[in-house]
C-alpha cells in the first residue's frame, strides 16, 4: 500500500472510499460544465493528490485558513476536501460577489492561501494586487486522473485526525451588519449531514440537480455533502437558468439521460421556474415539463420563507408539495418538516440530536428572555438551539460568539411559535427585522407578506418593513413588486387586507418597485427598503 495518498478518518471520507471500493457505484459528480463525469475513486485520488500538494512537505497545515474560488463542479468539491484533508479550514467564497465583498472575506479570515481556477483568471489578479494573498491555480486537466494510472495505485489509506478541529468558516448573510465568519468543525458538518441523510432518505440511486451558490450552507451541506455522504450522485450546474432547468428535467426522457431525484431551490427560484412555465406558448411543451417532475421524489425549499401561493403554484405544475426546513449558518438545519407530513406554513420539528426551545420576556420590554413556552401554543418565543450540529465560535470575535450564546444555547435571533395539537414550528422572522413594533404591539412581517401574497391584488413578490415613528414606535411598510400593467393603491391593499389581519398589522405605507433587493440566498435585504420611506 502505497503512503502517498491518504486521509482523515472522517466518516465523510471514509465512506467515500468505501463508494471506491464498490464494484459498480453511482458517480460522485458530473460536472456539467466540462461535460465530465468523475467517479468516488477519481474524487478521492485527486483530493488526496491535491491534499500533498497544499502540504508541500509539512505534515500538517494546522488550521491555515484556504480560501476557495472555483466554479461549482469538480474542482470545487476537490479543493474543499482537498483542505480538510490536508488539515486547513476551508473559506469557500461567493463567486458573484464585487471585489471588496471578496477582499473582506480573505482578509476577515486571514487566509493563507487562495485556491482558484482559471475560470477565475482576471479577478485572482485583482485579489492578488489588493491582498498580496499567494495563490495556487487549480485546473480540470491537473485534477484528473487517468484510469490506467488509477488501477496501478492502491486506494488512499486512513489516518487519525480529530474530528472537533475547525473546518470551514461560512460568512453570514450581514442582513443585520458587517458578516461574520461562522466556523464549524468536523464534528459539527458531521452532525448537520447524516441527520439530513437519514431524515431525508438519501441513497446512492439519488442524484440532485444541484444549482445553488456553494459560499452557504444550503448548498455546501444539504446539496452537496450530503448526496456525497449517501454515496448519491451531484449533478453540478454553474449557476441557475431556469429555461436550461426546465429543459434539463424534460432532457430526461428526451435525451435519456440519468433520471434526477432530488431538487432544491430559494422560493425565488421556484417563483423563476413558475413564471418561465407559465411564459411558454405551447401547451405541449407545458405538459411536457410538467410530467419531467414526476422524475423527482423530494423537492425542498428554503433559506427564505416560502409564501403560500407559490407553495400551491408550484404543486399545481409539479405534483410536489414542497418541504420546508429551518436552518442557517451558524446551524446547518435544526429543524425540518417530516419527509410525510408537511404541514404548510410550518417548518416542522427539531431533527433528531437537535434541541430547540421558545423562549419569552416574563416582562414584556425587558430584554431578558427567561420565560421557556417551548410547551406552549400560539405564544411567541425566541429560538434557541443546542446540539452537536451547533457552530463553534465566530472567527476571531470572542465577544459576539459570548453574546449569541446563553446557557450554552445559541440564540438564533429569530422568533417562533409552535401551532396546533402536534405543535408544529412556525418561523416569525427576525427579532431585528421582521419582528415590528407598532403601537405598543409585536407584528410578525412574514405573516403579513403571506397575506399580502394571498391577496388577488396582482403582487409578484412583496417585502414588510418598520419605518420608525415617534408616535408609533415603528409603522408598518410594505414595499411590493406588481404583476405586469398592475396597479396598486394604499386604500386598496388596506381594504384587502382589514378582512384578513387585526387593523394594527395592515400596513400603513406603501411603495412599489420593480424588483426587491435580494442576497445570493434569495433573501430580502430589508434594511436597504427602510430607506424609501424616508
Amino acid at each position: 500500500m502505497s503512503s502517498e495518498y491518504s486521509l482523515p478518518n472522517f466518516p465523510l471520507f471514509k465512506n467515500a472510499l468505501l463508494y471506491a471500493k464498490q464494484s459498480n457505484p453511482a458517480p460522485a459528480i458530473d460536472d456539467i460544465r466540462t461535460g465530465k463525469t468523475h467517479s468516488y475513486a477519481d474524487l478521492i485520488f485527486a483530493v488526496a493528490a491535491l491534499r500533498n500538494k497544499l502540504l508541500n512537505g509539512e505534515s500538517d497545515l494546522n488550521e491555515k485558513r484556504v480560501a476557495i474560488l472555483c466554479p461549482s463542479g469538480f474542482a470545487y468539491v476537490v479543493s474543499q476536501w482537498a483542505v480538510w484533508a490536508a488539515g486547513g479550514i476551508a473559506v469557500p467564497l461567493c463567486t458573484s460577489h464585487p471585489l471588496p465583498e471578496q477582499v473582506y472575506s480573505l482578509e476577515e479570515s486571514k487566509s493563507a492561501l487562495l485556491l482558484v481556477h482559471p475560470v477565475f483568471q482576471e479577478r485572482q489578479d485583482h485579489l492578488v494586487n489588493e491582498t498580496k494573498i499567494p495563490t495556487m491555480v487549480v485546473t480540470d486537466d491537473g485534477l484528473s486522473h487517468k484510469n490506467d494510472a488509477l488501477q496501478a495505485q492502491a486506494l488512499p489509506t486512513l489516518f487519525d485526525m480529530d474530528i472537533n478541529r475547525r473546518a470551514l468558516i461560512v460568512f453570514t448573510s450581514g442582513t443585520t451588519g458587517k458578516p461574520k465568519g461562522a466556523v464549524s468543525t468536523h464534528d459539527n458538518i458531521d452532525a448537520q449531514t447524516s441527520v439530513l441523510v437519514s431524515e431525508w432518505k438519501w441513497t446512492p440511486h439519488d442524484r440532485i440537480y444541484h444549482g445553488l451558490p456553494l459560499h452557504h450552507v444550503h448548498g455546501i451541506i444539504n446539496a452537496l455533502l450530503c448526496p456525497l455522504y449517501a454515496g448519491a450522485t451531484v449533478e453540478m450546474h454553474e449557476k441557475f437558468d431556469a429555461t436550461k432547468t426546465w429543459q434539463r428535467w424534460a432532457d430526461t426522457e428526451l435525451k435519456h439521460l440519468s433520471p434526477l431525484t432530488v431538487f432544491m431551490a430559494v422560493p425565488t427560484v421556484y417563483s423563476k421556474l413558475i413564471a418561465s412555465y407559465k411564459a411558454m406558448r405551447n401547451e405541449t411543451d407545458q405538459q411536457m415539463y410538467a410530467k419531467a417532475c414526476q422524475q423527482f421524489r423530494f423537492m425542498v425549499s428554503g433559506s427564505a420563507s416560502l409564501p403560500t401561493p407559490l407553495r400551491d403554484a408550484w404543486y399545481n405544475i409539479s405534483g410536489h408539495v414542497l418541504l420546508e426546513r429551518y436552518g442557517m449558518t451558524e446551524l446547518g438545519m435544526a429543524l425540518s418538516q417530516p419527509y410525510d407530513d408537511r404541514m404548510e406554513g410550518t417548518v416542522g420539528f427539531p431533527l433528531p440530536g437537535v434541541h430547540v426551545r421558545l423562549m419569552a420576556e416574563s416582562h414584556e420590554g425587558s430584554g431578558v428572555f427567561d420565560k421557556d413556552v417551548t410547551d406552549t401554543r400560539d405564544t411567541s418565543g425566541q429560538v434557541q438551539v443546542k446540539g452537536r450540529n451547533v457552530f463553534k465560535e465566530y472567527w476571531q470575535r470572542p465577544e459576539a460568539t459570548a453574546k449569541d450564546f446563553t446557557d450554552g444555547w445559541f440564540v438564533t435571533g429569530d422568533f417562533g411559535m409552535r401551532i396546533k395539537e402536534k405543535g408544529y414550528y412556525q418561523i416569525l422572522g427576525r427579532g431585528s427585522i421582521d419582528i415590528l413594533k407598532t403601537g405598543g404591539e409585536k407584528v410578525s412581517a412574514l405573516e403579513i407578506e403571506r397575506e399580502l401574497l394571498s391577496c388577488d391584488l396582482g403582487i409578484l413578490d412583496v417585502a414588510v418593513v418598520g419605518v420608525p415613528d415617534p408616535e408609533w414606535g415603528q409603522r408598518v411598510a410594505a414595499v411590493v413588486v406588481l404583476e405586469t400593467n398592475k396597479t396598486l393603491d394604499l386604500t386598496t391593499m388596506r381594504t384587502a387586507l382589514k378582512s384578513k389581519l387585526a387593523v394594527y398589522k395592515v400596513p400603513m405605507l406603501l411603495k412599489t418597485v420593480v424588483e426587491l433587493p435580494k442576497n445570493a440566498m434569495g433573501k430580502v435585504t430589508k434594511k436597504d427598503l427602510v430607506a424609501l420611506f424616508q
